[in-house]
């Protein structure tokens, strides 16, 4: 009896003891689905009930009670037919379960698959940095291909509102078109041009190119338009992309040029009539064909050394220091010393440079054949100065230290070209004078004659 007592105590223990183990570690492991769980618990309750049966039979050794034993017996008997038929329903799924080895394989190939993925992903993030670092690249090779050009980007959308812009045309920025349309930035006139050809971009698809003026920023600009359809990734036509290319430098530049050529038209005209004046009373007051070359080929030097100082400040004038000094320059070195030249520098008109140049040209020449410069110690004294108010400038040549002057009988082409010539181009006064002691030139030119002051 006593044997019977001990083994049936250890055995109710044990089964009473597995079920809590049992549901204690089902609920540790905490990934187990609702059907696991409940078949889980199913055993538990059927080991439980046959630990009861045993606790039963432990009582009825000393309390006979067949009573209960049966009812307890029953119990497991119901809980061992149910576990039963519920291992059999799920027999096909059990025997499907794949087994540790099985698991291992998937396992390992499953971190394998990981490891493969984690170098694609990596070499994708590789691969993403260099395309992001050659648009960097692109963005900025084409940032500084359009930074200081006169070229413009924009795009806008479906409604013609501008959405992006690049180097936009001086007087506007992306905050003042933003948001914005062609009519809300632009004059009138320009916009409804500009917006019927952008309108006509989105209906065909086809390219649009246009050359527009209009005022902007208190200016007249020219601009050339190049106006393209922009696409979304189904070639769906949402807006357009323009290319503005600021003409107004380049326009500007051909009107100055048209002006140049007509001035310079003018000009050459009136050379040409000055050159035929000076080849005619020369030709009239020589006597031999190289006393005529020699005197005419002298005359153009002076003109052409007037028209080099002119085209040098493209024609808007000349120094009157520059012209004293280069009318002179054969005698250069003798500068300061023998040669004064004095006086406030001025800018005068290509008219005034012209034609002073060739007063000057023939003072210079009298004084080396018959004035001051023809002897070691005469000196040339040029000096000009404003007076009355700075209304008029008032030229001086005077000579001393040459041979005594005799005047002259007869009014050779020098006198005639400085006192009828000159005087009447610069509409100035001119009084040219022989004194015994040397000759004495005062020029009187317009400030209409002077552009501006050194």
């Amino acid at each position: 009896m006593l044997l019977h007592a001990v083994s049936d105590a250890v055995i109710a223990l044990s089964l009473l003891t597995i079920p809590v183990a049992l549901l204690y570690i089902n609920k540790k492991r905490g990934e187990n689905s609702p059907g696991e769980t409940a078949l889980v618990t199913l055993f538990a309750l059927f080991i439980f009930a046959v630990g009861l049966a045993h606790l039963a039979a432990l009582v009825g050794l000393w309390v006979p009670s067949s009573e209960v034993e049966g009812l307890l017996k029953a119990a497991a008997a119901v809980l061992a037919l149910t576990t039963a038929v519920v291992i059999w329903r799920l027999a096909p799924l059990l025997w499907r379960l794949p087994s540790r080895d099985r698991l291992q394989a998937e396992v390992t190939a499953h971190l394998h698959t990981f490891e493969e993925l984690k170098a694609s992903r990596l070499q994708l993030e590789e691969r993403v940095d260099a395309r992001t670092k050659e648009l960097a690249e692109a963005k900025q090779r084409f940032e500084i291909a359009l930074r200081g050009s006169p070229i413009s980007v924009f795009s806008q959308d479906n409604d013609l509102r501008f959405t992006w812009a690049h180097n936009a045309p001086s007087g506007l920025s992306l905050d003042q078109l933003k948001g914005k349309t062609d009519a809300e930035v632009l004059p009138p006139a320009a916009a409804e041009i500009i917006m019927a050809a952008k309108r006509k971009v989105m209906a065909t698809g086809d390219s649009q190119q246009l050359e527009t003026n209009f005022e902007l920023s208190g200016r007249k600009r020219s601009f050339y338009l190049l106006i393209e359809p922009l696409l979304d990734h189904h070639d769906d036509i949402i807006g357009t992309t323009s290319v503005a290319v600021d003409l107004s430098e380049r326009k500007a530049n051909e009107d100055q040029l048209r002006l140049l050529l007509r001035e310079l038209t003018h000009r050459s005209k009136n050379l040409l009539a000055v050159i035929h004046a000076i080849a005619r009373q020369t030709a009239s007051r020589t006597r031999s064909v190289d006393d005529f070359l020699d005197r005419f080929s002298a005359r153009l030097v002076a003109i052409g050394a007037s028209h080099d100082l002119l085209i040098a400040d493209d024609w808007h004038g000349a120094s009157l220091r520059m012209l004293v000094e280069q009318q002179l320059g054969e005698h250069a070195e003798q500068f300061g010393e023998r040669i004064a030249i004095e006086g406030e520098d001025v800018m005068l008109k290509p008219e005034a440079v012209q034609n002073l140049g060739l007063a000057l040209h023939e003072l210079a020449t009298n004084a080396e054949k018959y004035g001051s410069l023809s002897e070691p110690d005469g000196q040339v004294s040029i000096r000009w100065q404003f007076c009355e108010e700075a209304s008029k400038l008032k030229l001086t040549w005077q000579e001393k230290g040459g041979p005594p002057v005799i005047p002259p009988e007869r009014s050779g082409f020098g006198r005639a070209m400085i006192e009828t010539v000159v005087s009447r181009a610069l509409e100035g006064d001119v009084n040219l004078s022989f004194p015994p002691k040397g000759v004495r030139c005062v020029i009187v030119i317009p400030s209409a004659q002077v552009t501006s002051r050194g």
